[in-house]
């Protein structure tokens, strides 16, 4: 128990420092990562029957959607944020609806459009490479 407590504390610390010196665009990053991770939790935590560790993946992706949903800039890029919002949105009620029904299914759905994405995201931060 202590040893568990233990390596909590330093996947924390290590959590906390990764965001303590990132930009906007990078803490997006962290959060599409974590998002990606929470679904993956989520599902195998369903093939294993375990409901608590379901619980809280799923519950982590929630409240990531939201965080992200909330960092939407409305005034900048319209139609760029309100296609983002409506699919955060539809991410939203699919891990809800993955309680009642087709939960592996739901998950991998919102999982795959995730992670389009977090990709396409993650290319607006990258340096263009000029060819030679």
């Amino acid at each position: 128990m202590l040893h568990r407590n233990a390596l909590k504390a330093y996947e924390q610390a290590e959590q906390d420092f990764m965001v303590e010196g990132a930009d906007n665009h990078r803490l997006i990053e962290i959060l599409f990562t974590e998002l990606l991770s929470s679904l993956d939790r989520a599902v195998l935590a369903i093939e294993t029957n375990d409901y608590a560790a379901r619980s809280q993946a799923q519950s982590k992706a929630l409240t990531i959607i939201v965080s992200l949903a909330g960092s939407l800039d409305f005034e900048r890029g319209k139609p760029v944020a309100t296609t983002l919002a409506e699919l955060y949105e539809w991410s939203r009620v699919q891990i809800i609806e993955a309680n009642k029904s087709q939960p592996i299914e739901r998950l991998t759905a919102v999982r795959k459009a995730m992670a389009d994405i977090a990709e396409a995201w993650s290319m607006i931060g990258k340096p263009a490479t000029s060819a030679a």
